[in-house]
C-alpha cells in the first residue's frame, strides 16, 4: 500500500511538472489527464472512492476532453512565443517563494489524523436524495444558470 502511493504521488508529481514545462499544448493536456488519474488513483488508495469517480469523471471525462477538444479546433490560433529571461527568473523565483511559504506553514502545524467515515458511495447518494436534496438542486440550479448565462455571453450578435 505504501509503494503504490509512492509511485503514484511520483506519477502526479511528474505529470505536474511536465503540464507546465512542454510546449505542445495537446503533449501538456495529456499530461494534465494523466495527473488527474494519478490523483484519482490516490484518492482511491486512501479510500474515498466517491472522489476518486467523480475526479475522473468529471475531470477526466469533463474537462480534459473539453481542452482537448478546443485546442484542436484552435490551435492555429496559438503561436509559440519566446519568454524573456527576466520572465522566467521571474516566474522560478516565485516558485521557490511560494514552495518555502508551504514547507514553513506546514513545518509550524502540526499534522492532525482526521478520523475515518464510513460513508460508501451507496451512503453518499442517500444522503444527496434524502437530506440534501434541497440544496443539491440549487446547485445543479445554479450551474444551468451558469451554463445558460455562457452561451449568452458567447453567443455572436446577428445582425
Amino acid at each position: 500500500m505504501e509503494i503504490a502511493f509512492y509511485i503514484l504521488s511520483g506519477m502526479a508529481v511528474t505529470s505536474a511538472i511536465l503540464v507546465v514545462s512542454l510546449k505542445n499544448l495537446v503533449r501538456a493536456i495529456l499530461a494534465l489527464a494523466s495527473l488527474f488519474l494519478s490523483i484519482a488513483a490516490l484518492y482511491i488508495l486512501l479510500s474515498a472512492e466517491f472522489l476518486g469517480l467523480v475526479q475522473t469523471l468529471v475531470y477526466i471525462g469533463g474537462v480534459i476532453l473539453l481542452f482537448l477538444f478546443l485546442i484542436m479546433l484552435t490551435e492555429n490560433l496559438f503561436e509559440e512565443r519566446q519568454v524573456a529571461f527576466f520572465q522566467r527568473i521571474t516566474g522560478v523565483g516565485l516558485v521557490l517563494l511560494l514552495f518555502g511559504i508551504f514547507v514553513s506553514i506546514f513545518m509550524k502545524q502540526p499534522f492532525q489524523v482526521i478520523p475515518k467515515t464510513d460513508y460508501s458511495i451507496a451512503e453518499i447518494g442517500r444522503l444527496l436524495m434524502t437530506d440534501y436534496l434541497i440544496p443539491f438542486e440549487v446547485v445543479s440550479l445554479l450551474l444551468l444558470v451558469a451554463l445558460i448565462g455562457a452561451i449568452v455571453i458567447a453567443r455572436k450578435e446577428e445582425e
